[in-house]
């Protein structure tokens, strides 16, 4: 399900009943504020991966390595897998082989599904899902952000909904996948932001709270514009910082995915390609809106440079290479030079770290 009416469906449909299980919606507590340091916690200086670059526009540029030499040389920069880049990239295969050659030695990699049955992971490569699209051709994310097909459900319905997202994330499980997000944020203009930790008490969010927590993660589809320019309506700013600081105290996964938006279309109804967006300020949105999050102590624990709106895979300007503003690479080092992260501690107490430390333990 669209989260802002913008994020693609899947192009797999939904064969099988999707199947999950109940777990009593959390509140959030209050917790200290988290400590903040530069690189002298243990933690700050080994970071590792926790940033993600991919999304469909332009993905097959990602087989050009050379044009974002400086991104990988961070080291903590890996692949964001969003199904149906993957799918296309696999005609011709050689260009997800490329890419897969760029990206050896960066972990597994962070992948983007719809949520259907549960069998989705398990059933062989003969019936074309994931063992087909992900696993047969060397792909094996141990991390998955979930477009769930609703936000919310009516009372009477919420132990049956949680019930199949936890055979769902069984499921994935037992493909390796260890943690799984379902995408959250009040995008809609009648979903109720106004207040304060909505989403950790309004009882119209006890399904993503559950979906979070049995699946040890949640994402934010949360593009920079959009929430600079208000987002969905008021309160909806803070409702984002709120519900990063909930999934951090509850020991999860918080991934922040980034994306332009919105993208222009042409005459004909068409999108744009990246050249032809002569109006974009994604380089520039995504600044301000880590400064944002920063000066309210809101740090998620990873960043997905996450370009969807653009559905062009061939778009190859669009994401390379990492030297023009705007490109997904661009933004990705920029962020990996400059935002910080949340590291969980012992007793979901954490740490900030920021800036960033390079791989070899230098500050940038």
């Amino acid at each position: 399900m669209p989260k802002i009416c913008v994020r693609h469906s899947f192009w797999h449909l939904a064969l099988f009943a999707a199947i999950a299980v109940a777990i009593p919606a959390a509140y959030a507590a209050p917790q200290d504020s988290p400590a903040v340091d530069s690189a002298g916690n243990t933690a700050c200086a080994s970071l590792g991966v926790y940033i993600f670059v991919g999304g469909t526009g332009g993905f097959d540029g990602l087989e050009n390595g050379d044009q974002f030499t400086e991104l990988l040389q961070t080291g903590h920069v890996g692949l964001y897998e969003h199904n149906n880049a993957i799918v296309a990239a696999e005609h011709p295969p050689s260009i997800l082989q490329a890419i897969e050659s760029v990206f050896t030695g960066t972990g597994p990699g962070q992948a983007e599904l719809g949520q259907v049955g549960a069998n989705y992971f398990t059933l062989p490569p003969s019936y074309g899902y994931y063992q087909a699209v992900y696993i047969q051709n060397g792909l094996h994310p141990t991390e998955a952000n979930v477009n769930t097909p609703s936000d919310s459900v009516p009372p009477k319905q919420l132990q049956k909904a949680l019930k199949l997202w936890r055979e769902y994330v069984d499921a994935a499980r037992t493909a390796g996948i260890a943690t799984v997000a379902p995408v959250a944020g009040p995008n809609g203009r009648n979903e109720p932001k106004l207040g304060d930790h909505v989403f950790a008490t309004n009882p119209y969010y006890a399904l993503e709270r559950g979906e979070a927590l049995y699946g040890r993660a949640i994402a934010f589809d949360v593009p920079p514009n959009f929430f600079l320019t208000g987002g969905s309506g008021p309160g909806y700013q803070k409702f984002i910082v709120q519900a990063i600081q909930w999934g951090n105290e509850h020991g999860l996964r918080t991934t922040m995915l980034l994306s332009p938006f919105p993208w222009p279309t042409n005459a004909k109804g068409k999108l744009d390609y990246f050249r032809q967006f002569t109006t974009n300020t994604f380089s520039a949105d995504t600044q301000a809106f880590v400064s944002y999050l920063s000066q309210q102590q809101a740090i998620p624990s990873e960043w997905s440079v996450d370009n969807y709106e653009d559905t062009y895979p061939h778009d190859t300007p669009a994401v390379v290479p990492e030297t023009v503003e705007n490109t997904t690479t661009a933004v990705g080092l920029w962020v990996a030079a400059n935002a910080p992260v949340y590291v969980n501690g012992p007793h979901n107490r954490g740490v900030i770290c920021g800036p960033p430390a390079s791989s070899d333990g230098s500050q940038r």
